[in-house]
This record gives structure tokens, sequence and C-alpha cells, in this order.
């Protein structure tokens, strides 16, 4: 997709078939809260969540969306080492729980690039590891897609356009300005996902990325790493932002339309 700085030709496919999808997430709380209403109430897809490996049974059936299941799951922890720790662990619990390979199975792992919690050798180990949504190794599933410092990043991006002008230098911060500015996830509709989009690409752009292949993208996931750390370890802060949507344009849900 072209990283433009406008969002006029975003669209939303509600209709779209994604089959079985896996998130992972670090959180236990607002990461499921997040994705159960944009999956849910927006896109009105099948729900089910499983929380430190207990599922929490099928939390919203849907009646017109039926081939369409996420699942969303965390680890033992919300350290990103946790994900290659548990790794083997969850993804053996999935295929047991749901009596399926998962080696067609679309997973994404959510995750904050909050530098209190991570070292920065262990993110990049990370980002190595998980670099393809649907790898053909199923041992190895999974693309890694950070929010810097942290979700509220994306959250914030859905309601202000202008986030990404945005610096943060705690994970702290950007959720204390989510809270004063009152917003509320129950806002989220079809045009502020496109507006999270337009402030990932506006930062794209300041990176330099013109395009990208979110099924090949690990040299910009890369990229994109390390001009956030560059610029952390010289103001101590991170430019705000998140590549959740990443997941939400390479599922097909997001697309552009160039048609006049």
């Amino acid at each position: 997709m072209e990283c433009l700085n406008t969002t006029k030709n975003l669209k939303i496919n509600k209709n779209k078939s994604i089959g079985v999808v896996i998130v992972v997430v670090e959180g236990e709380s607002e990461e499921f809260k997040l994705l159960k209403y944009i999956f849910t109430k927006i896109l009105n897809y099948n729900y089910i969540s499983l929380k430190r490996n207990i599922i929490m049974a099928d939390e919203f059936r849907s009646k017109t969306n039926p081939n369409s299941t996420i699942i969303v799951a965390n680890t033992s922890n919300s350290n990103i080492k946790s994900i290659m720790d548990n790794q083997d662990r969850l993804y053996n619990f999935l295929k047991i729980e749901f009596k399926r390979s998962l080696k067609n199975v679309p997973i994404y792992i959510l995750w904050d690039r909050d530098a209190d919690s991570n070292k920065k050798k262990t993110v990049l180990k990370a980002l190595k590891t998980f670099k393809n949504a649907m790898d053909n190794d199923e041992d190895i599933n999974g693309i890694l897609l950070l929010s810097y410092p942290c979700v509220e990043s994306y959250e914030l991006a859905n309601f202000n356009k202008q986030l990404y002008r945005k610096v943060f230098s705690t994970s702290e911060e950007a959720k204390k300005l989510f809270k004063a500015k009152r917003y509320f996830l129950t806002n989220i509709s079809t045009q502020t996902l496109i507006n999270a989009v337009g402030n990932m690409h506006r930062t794209m752009n300041k990176y330099g990325i013109v395009k990208y292949d979110p099924s090949d993208f690990y040299r910009i996931n890369k990229k994109i790493f390390d001009i956030e750390e560059e610029k952390y370890e010289l103001e101590k802060g991170y430019d705000a932002l998140s590549l959740i949507s990443i997941m939400l344009i390479d599922l097909g849900i997001i697309y552009a339309d160039y048609k006049k």
C-alpha cells in the first residue's frame, strides 16, 4: 500500500471473510476490550478470548459473518520475551483446543514498545523471529506489530488526526492523555479506523517510507524500529505510532480504492 498524506482513498470492507485469525497480545484488559469492540461491534465477526490459556467461551457469535473468527490470546506476562518462551505452549494449546493446524492461520502479535519494560536486544530478536503473519513454518508463525510506546497510541490515533506529530516519553504519558481527552473505545468507528491508518502513513512518510507490502513487512518493520530507537536515545521519547493498522490492511479489511 502507498503511504499517502490523504485517507480519501481508504475504504473498509465490513463483509471481508477472513477465516480464523489469531491475535496475541500482552495485556490483561485494554487490548482485549479494543479488539473485541473492533471485531464484534464494527466488523461483526465471531470472537473468542483466551486469557492465560483459559477459554472464555464464545464471547460473540456472528450471524452475518459466521465464517470469520478472531481468537485473542495473551501470554504468561507482559515481557516480550514471553512470546518466544511460551510460544510452543500457546500454539500447541490452540491447536489442541481448536482441533486444527495453525499452518495457514494468520497470527498477529501486538506488543508495546515500552523501553521501561523490554530491552532493545530482546525486541530485535522478536522482530527477527516473527516476520510473517502466515509463515510456512507453523512453529514460528506470526508477525510482530509494535505500538510506540503503547497501545494507547493506536487508540489516540483513531481520534486525533495530528497524533503523528506527538512524542511520548513513556507509556504512562500516552495513557494519561487518552484519559484526559475523555476518548472512549465505544466511539471507534469505520472512519476512526481510517484516521488511525492516516496517522501511521504520515509517520511512515516522515521516515522515508512511501509504500509497503504487509505480507513482506520485516524490512519496513525493522526500519521503523531503528528510527524510533534512535529518536528515543537522542530525545528520550518515541514518535506516537502504532502498527496495529497493518493487521487490518493485511487481512484486506482496510484497502485502498483508487477508482474515480
